[in-house]
């Protein structure tokens, strides 16, 4: 059992806070609103209202320690700065901050009962407070809470303080007064002033015109008085607080610098929460109980060995080895710190989404978080943290505080529906893939975990980079104990291919409201019929197929495997072929029904590989959709990113259907001699798999596979043997010799025609048999139409040898008297039945050609001859008269001298592809290289 399963769940351990538990998940509950607290306005929630509960909720951090320290060290008369500024990069509890001093100084005995740590601060008696939000005033609405209406900021704040009949008149006037009467307001009394969100109201009042002033102007002119009244005062102090960035003033940038200029100091400018406190503030105001600290550490310590190994595996020196351990040790510190919070979920939304105008800082993350961990908590969960990939967005609340933080709602939604949380989203196709054989990866829906945790990281960057999240950091953020990075990254790859909008550019992965190419191209996939498909796949092998002879593509049936003419025939079986429908007996022993099969030695089968040509089928597919997708880039609008996407995935999907086609046929048969002699024959096979494929095409392999079945050579002491030549047989046609190497299994298997005639030249070379053009038979001999044209130890190339059937092989003691009947043309010739037939006289006989004879051995000078020099034939010849068109050209091949054939062939039909290539065009094409040849 894997470790994830030992470690118990953070829901069996912590206990989140009531209000959390019970889904009270309205901003409000997160949002502390000082102005109500300090009137005591009835809907604030009891965690800010209530001092004890609300220090109970707080983390003390180290900064909010010194802050509350040194502010009510002034108001009991102790030195240090009288005016201080609240503004942090996070929102980091400004606001939360001025509520605890509030507290602090109006209810000190139950702030101390509830946060001991407080006891050593000084005790300044009785404090007068005033309160001044920005928010929550404004220059053109009269304020009327402390029972005398007022209009100003300085208006109310002597109305809090008890004395505004100081400031009446300026307060009806509205100009700020001078510091003589802020003095006179403030008095002798420790008084604390908590001024928030200023910003906001003086922004507001710059529109509102008095005199030639305006009401913004004033407020300045009131603070910067303010300001200095109060640093003079013994027992006064100020605090305010300020937007944390440019970005969060937007349009008030001055106003922000003027604002912030009010203390010079850099140790008056305080930032309550910093660096990893931020995860001790969200941790103690969402849970009540944090449970057992040895299970927190034996959770961080799995996390922490989980990160060390993944990360030592790839280290290669000894400073990236430490970097691990370093990396490890540091992350068991933070779970240690934010349980049961994983670190990676907080990081993201501090560095992240900290830089949305939407986000709501503290507050916008307690919400989203409190909506998190109530999810979670009521249905159970099972993981040890609640990190970036446990977000359940199938929980209605947490989408609404996402979106409420992230914005883009509307835009996002759909995306979210689509990919994440949709039964039919492809992020739960992976969850069932992964999930099939492992009850752990189905009980972590992989695919949904890294789908979560991408959407979060969607939105907002860290500074300098773009939207997204790296690999490496998406890995870190989803792994648990015993789940491996080598699944995760799997994972990754199958949503690239499954999720609708998720987009992977510059490295990162993210998701878009525009659907990704991969959509696209699925969806023009989806349009292409699996005929039309198969047809290029066809088309694609015909290409890899190019310039071998003798191959039959996809025969349908025997039929499509040509029969009329000897050679030998590599047939690719059909895709789809499969040994019960179409057993290979039956290509090899017939042509069709009742039509045994002549050439049967010379036809090996090959067999295709189902899931290879699936592969093949699905990147042929893929290319032809996105090809159509370039096409219509202009219909689409595409960008330049997209189209240089698009022409990658159609040269992957090309790249990819090479190799499936290349490797779309395992196994090549060829039937060979059967020695039990209770069959004529028996199929071997050969394992293209096992073969070296790497730059060799698939016929080469084919033709390697077959190298100790098939030959391209023959010895003459063995066609010799095989063609049974001695007294009982003393000549055989060249054609029939042929045909028996083609049909019988006891023949050697030929690659080609060519063998057969080097080895007969080599034979007559060698004295081993005779040769000879032009026969004629009678009964059952066969011997030469003339004796001089008997070859016999002559030297002769395998161009020169005919193996047609008016051409013969012969037996070398039957070659020899012919040879010597030629040389003695008184002398009779051989004994055979061709005796009967009339010899020509001696006179009309010429000698066979020796050297300085003329040219084509024609007739010596001198003797008289009807011949004819030169023919020149033109001819129209239909269908019928090709037989006795091959007649003549058979009388014209046996002559002597130079023959030049022009052809022009027009012919119509119905053709099987594979028999009209292997009976019409490899014949011409052994012919001769010129040709020319169009076909539709």
């Amino acid at each position: 059992m894997s470790s994830s399963y030992r470690l118990s769940s953070w829901t069996e351990v912590a206990r989140p806070h009531e209000d959390v538990a019970a889904g009270v998940l309205d901003m409000g509950t997160y949002a502390a609103n000082l102005s109500g607290v300090f009137r005591g306005r009835k809907g604030i929630s009891p965690v800010y209202a209530d001092a004890g509960r609300f220090y109970q909720a707080t983390y003390l951090t180290e900064k909010m320690r010194e802050l509350l320290t040194d502010v009510v060290s002034v108001l009991a008369g102790g030195t240090g700065s009288h005016v201080l500024q609240l503004r942090t990069p996070f929102g980091g509890g400004k606001t939360h901050s001025l509520v605890a001093l509030l507290h602090l100084v109006r209810n000190r005995a139950a702030s101390l009962v509830a946060c001991p740590e407080l006891k050593d601060i000084a005790d300044p008696g009785d404090v007068r407070v005033a309160v001044l939000s920005g928010e929550e005033l404004d220059a053109l609405t009269p304020m009327t809470a402390t029972g005398i209406e007022t209009h100003t900021l300085w208006g109310e704040f002597a109305a809090q303080l008890g004395r505004y009949e100081l400031v009446k008149q300026h307060d009806l006037a509205g100009a700020a007064p001078g510091g003589d009467v802020l003095r006179q307001v403030i008095g002798d009394s420790p008084t604390l002033i908590l001024l928030d969100e200023v910003l906001i109201y003086v922004e507001k009042a710059m529109v509102v015109s008095k005199g030639e002033s305006n009401a913004g102007r004033q407020a300045m002119l009131f603070l910067q008085s303010l300001t200095e009244v109060v640093s003079a005062q013994p027992n006064a102090a100020m605090v305010y607080s300020l937007q944390a960035s440019v970005g969060e003033a937007v349009g008030a940038e001055g106003l922000l610098s003027d604002l912030d200029k009010l203390v010079a100091r850099v140790d008056a400018k305080r930032e309550p929460v910093a660096g990893d406190e931020v995860l001790r503030v969200v941790q103690r105001r969402l849970f009540a109980e944090l449970g057992d600290e040895t299970v927190h550490q034996e959770v961080a310590r799995s996390y922490s060995d989980l990160l060390r190994k993944q990360l030592l595996a790839t280290a290669e020196t000894g400073d990236a080895r430490r970097e691990a351990d370093a990396a490890a040790d540091s992350l068991e510190g933070r779970i240690l710190a934010a349980y049961p919070f994983h670190p990676e979920l907080l990081d993201l939304m501090y560095h992240r989404w900290g830089s949305l105008v939407s986000y709501q800082r503290t507050r916008g993350a307690l919400q989203f978080l409190a909506a998190v961990v109530h999810a979670l908590w009521r249905s159970g969960a099972q993981s040890p943290l609640v990190g970036p990939g446990d977000v359940d967005f199938s929980d209605e609340s947490t989408r609404g505080a996402f979106f409420s933080q992230v914005g883009e709602r509307e835009r996002y939604a759909s995306v979210l529906a689509s990919d994440v949380t949709s039964d039919g989203a492809g992020c739960a196709t992976v969850d069932r893939t992964l999930g099939a054989d492992s009850p752990m990866l189905a009980q972590l829906r992989i695919g949904t975990r890294v789908a979560s945790a991408i959407m979060l990281y969607s939105f907002g960057a860290r500074e300098g980079e773009d939207r997204g999240v790296l690999e490496t950091d998406l890995v870190r953020s989803v792994l648990v104990p015993g789940l491996t990075r080598n699944v995760v990254v799997s994972a990754l790859h199958d949503l690239r291919e499954e999720e609708l909008y998720l987009h992977y550019t510059g490295r990162r992965y993210r998701f878009e409201p525009t659907p990704n190419l991969t959509k696209l191209v699925r969806d023009e996939g989806t349009k292409l019929s699996s005929k039309e498909v198969l047809a290029e796949v066809r088309g694609d092998l015909e290409k890899q197929l190019q310039g071998n002879k003798g191959v039959a593509l996809w025969p349908e049936a025997p039929g499509g495997i040509a029969d009329e003419r000897p050679f030998f025939t590599v047939a690719y079986l059909h895709p789809d072929w499969s040994e019960d429908r179409d057993p290979q007996a039956k290509f090899i022993e017939q042509v069709g029904k009742g039509s045994p099969r002549r050439y049967r030695n010379g036809l090996a089968l090959v067999l295709p590989d189902k899931g290879q040509f699936d592969l093949a089928r699905h990147a042929v597919r893929l290319r032809l959709a996105a090809e159509t997708l370039l096409a219509k880039a202009r219909q689409y609008n595409f960008g330049p990113e997209q189209i240089e996407e698009l022409r990658e995935k159609a040269g992957n999907a090309r790249r990819d259907g090479s190799a499936a086609i290349s490797a779309a046929y395992s196994t090549v048969t060829i039937p060979t001699r059967s020695r039990a002699g209770d069959t004529p024959y028996v199929l071997e096979s050969a394992d293209l798999r096992t073969m070296l494929a790497a730059g060799r095409a698939l016929h080469e392999r084919v033709v390697e596979a077959l190298s100790q079945r098939v030959f391209s050579s023959i010895t003459p002491a063995k066609l010799v043997a095989l063609a049974g030549l001695g007294p009982d047989r003393k000549a055989v046609t060249c054609g029939d010799l042929v045909d028996w190497f083609y049909s019988y299994y006891d023949f050697t298997k030929l690659w080609g025609k060519k063998a057969i005639a080097s080895a007969i030249a080599k034979a007559v070379s060698e004295s081993e048999l005779g040769y000879v053009v032009g026969v004629i038979r009678e009964d059952a001999e066969i011997a030469p139409r003339d004796a001089r044209q008997v070859r016999f130890g002559d030297r002769l190339s395998a161009d020169e040898i005919d193996l047609s059937d008016d051409a013969a092989i012969l037996w070398r003691d039957y070659a020899q008297k012919y040879v010597q009947a030629a040389a003695e043309p008184t002398a009779q010739q051989p004994e055979s039945r061709a005796e009967a037939r009339p010899q020509p006289t001696p006179s009309a006989q010429p000698a066979k050609p020796q050297g300085g004879t003329q040219g084509g051995g024609g007739p010596a000078a001198g003797v008289q001859s009807d011949v004819v020099r030169v023919a020149d034939v033109r001819a129209t010849i239909e269908r019928s008269g090709v037989f006795n068109l091959n007649r003549a050209l058979s009388w014209l091949r046996g002559e002597v001298g130079p023959v030049r054939i022009e052809i022009s062939i027009h012919a119509e039909g119905k053709f099987d592809r594979g028999s009209f290539r292997n009976g019409f065009l490899e014949p011409l094409e052994e012919a001769t290289e010129d040709l020319d040849i169009n076909t539709q």
